[in-house]
């Protein structure tokens, strides 16, 4: 246990490089959008450039920090690295860039093509989840993890579908958006549903599946293999869980703001011999 929290406290196993371009990011970013923001307040309200400090912290924790020599070793923290980079960040990273910094990309009738294409609910949730449970069958994932060029291949293509996934449901664009509360709802509930054979596969295997896990670790010899592996698909799956319901849970209640809303606005403009009652103040 020592040995693993000592990592984290030798300069050299941060990764400054990134350190620095992601601070670059950070520093474009805010450069770019505070004076939109003096200007005119409300084209870029202050959750945006908090979501995306947020997933630049997300993103250095889980590939700058010791946490990347960590899950070389580990293969429950690997899986803690994947729902950071695959579940947790893309939905946070598109929601940090308003309306109007994505039009002028999404005009471009190239780009706009193959959004339209690549972000159709169908063919974006099988993707993503495709491509996450090919990157955990066994032979494959150790070739992977072998390889610094499949390793990087891999990471850019599990982070560009995540991102297709999470479009239809976010959808920045609002003239993009194609998908009502109740269709998005549904499309999150069908995310969990297709991710859980790989994770319980993981959970319940007899024996350990991947290279990775099959040796003990000196960092935490504490863990066995086994449980390591075992450890590493609950991980996913509650990390999974949490965000895929709690963006449920978002676009529940703001679909029942805007109906309840809706309601209202329909009950003030009828007559007033009409009968009908107003809509009350509250559920």
């Amino acid at each position: 246990m020592n040995n693993l929290l000592s990592l984290f406290l030798y300069p050299s196993n941060w990764n400054l490089p990134l350190n620095l371009l992601l601070l670059g990011l950070a520093a474009g970013y805010l450069g770019v959008t505070h004076p939109w923001r003096r200007r005119r307040p409300q084209s870029t309200p202050v959750r945006y450039p908090i979501f995306f400090l947020l997933s630049l912290l997300i993103y250095y924790f889980a590939l700058g920090s010791p946490l990347n020599l960590i899950a070389h070793e580990l293969f429950s923290i690997h899986m803690l690295q994947m729902s950071l980079l695959y579940i947790v960040l893309p939905p946070l990273l598109l929601l940090s860039f308003p309306a109007w910094m994505w039009r002028p990309l999404v005009r471009l009738s190239l780009v706009q093509r193959g959004l339209r294409f690549l972000t159709r609910p169908i063919f974006s949730l099988f993707l993503f989840n495709g491509l996450i449970s090919l990157y955990h069958v066994p032979w494959i994932f150790d070739r992977i993890m072998a390889s610094e060029a499949l390793h990087i291949v891999s990471h850019l293509a599990l982070l560009g579908s995540a991102l297709v996934m999470w479009w239809p449901v976010t959808c920045p664009v609002p003239e993009m958006n194609r998908l009502s509360e109740l269709r998005k709802m549904g499309y999150l509930i069908a995310n969990v549903v297709l991710l859980t054979p790989v994770c319980a596969l993981i959970i319940f295997a007899n024996t350990p599946m991947f290279e990775l896990a099959r040796e003990p670790s000196e960092l935490f010899p504490v863990l066995s293999p086994y449980d390591d592996q075992q450890l590493g698909g609950v991980i996913m799956k509650i990390i999974q869980e949490v965000v895929y319901i709690g963006a449920i849970g978002y676009i529940f209640f703001h679909w029942v703001r805007k109906e309840r809303d809706k309601d209202r606005r329909e009950a003030d403009n009828l007559p007033e011999d009409s009968g009908i009652e107003p809509a009350p103040d509250s559920l």
